[in-house]
Formats: C-alpha cells, structure tokens, sequence
C-alpha cells in the first residue's frame, strides 16, 4: 500500500510539473557540418573540405526563473578529412578520411523570449571506438577515449516541435597524428530537430 501511494503522488508530481511546463523531454535528430582544424605542427597536415554527418538522442529541459537548462545524450557520427602534402607527390595532395563514432553529453544553459531561444554550455564527448584503423592511408596514432568541447547557438519552439542551430568546437584534442606531427580538433555546425513528449 505505501509503495503504491508513493508511486501515485510520484505520477501526480511528475504530472504537475510537465502540466506547468517546467520539464520538458524528447528525442531529438539533426545533420552536422564538420571541418577538422590541425594544431601544433600545421605545416606536416592541414585540413580538408567539410563533410555531413548525422546524430540522435534525447534531450531534457528544465525551466528555472526565466532560464533554463538542457542536458541531452545522443550518438554523434563524425566524418571529417584532412590532407597530407605528400613530399613525394608534390603535386597532389594525399587525403585522408577521418571517421570516428561517439556520445556526446552537453549539457547547456539558455534563455528563452517567447519562441525563440538562445543557448551555450559544455559538452562531454566519449569515443565508442578509439583503434587505430588498419589502413595504411591513416596518420593517426592515437584516438582520446575523452575530450571536451563547447556548444553555443539559437532555437526556436513551435508546438511541440524544437528546432536548434549550433556550434561546437573542441576544448581539448580529438586524435594525435603521427610521431606528435599535429593534433586534430572536431569543429562541427548542427542543426537538429526535436520532439516534446511532455
């Protein structure tokens, strides 16, 4: 009897809540734009073109006292390139793909002005794969299990439908190429589309 009382007034709370709109939750898709940037010895790399890419997962949102807060999980496929000027080519350029498969977990803080919001925070980022691939083509030698990145961008809400412009840059180095030749860095433009549940 008292567990199920206490799982009642826990729906009636949960009920409440998402009624005044305080919390919000849902799943969330999107597209991204990603440029890879070469640190440190710039002259033995640099980068290649943009590529698209694709993440989903889930996000939440909490309003406190005219902000609110908005952790989200979603898998994150990153596809980048980056050029090698072969000395032995010299006039052809070497390029080399650079695909990695990830979690990201930002967790931002905005303020919103009637449908339109605004936004930035930290995000954690987790490497589902950090071998080095078995081709030869690839400079990489070692992959970061971890780093850190920033986010920072506008929204929009009509409905129920969430709609978000970001960008995320790296506050730490993705991969290291080479015999510590240079350092990769994950810039990424997102746009993605969400879907309130609550």
């Amino acid at each position: 009897m008292k567990k199920l009382f206490t799982l009642t007034a826990l729906l009636f709370f949960i009920g409440s809540v998402a009624k005044a709109q305080i919390f919000t939750i849902g799943p969330k898709f999107g597209v991204s734009n990603t440029t890879l940037s070469i640190k440190d010895n710039v002259g033995e790399y640099k980068s290649g073109d943009a590529k698209f890419s694709y993440h989903g997962g889930i996000f939440a949102r909490i309003k406190i006292t005219g902000f609110y807060v908005q952790p989200e999980i979603y898998f994150n496929s990153v596809r980048g390139e980056y050029i090698n000027p072969n000395p032995n080519l010299p006039v052809q350029d070497q390029t080399i793909e650079f695909n990695r498969n990830k979690i990201d977990l930002p967790i931002l803080v905005g303020w919103k002005m009637g449908p339109l919001r605004i936004n930035a925070g930290p995000v954690a980022s987790f490497n589902l794969d950090n071998e080095i691939p078995n081709n030869t083509n690839s400079a990489v030698s070692e992959y970061k299990s971890s780093v850190f990145a920033y986010q920072a961008g506008i929204g929009v809400d009509i409905s129920k439908i969430i709609i978000d412009l970001r960008y995320e840059g790296n506050l730490s180095n993705q991969a290291t190429l080479g015999n510590d030749e240079g350092n990769v860095r994950v810039n990424q433009i997102m746009l993605s589309v969400g879907l309130k549940l609550l």
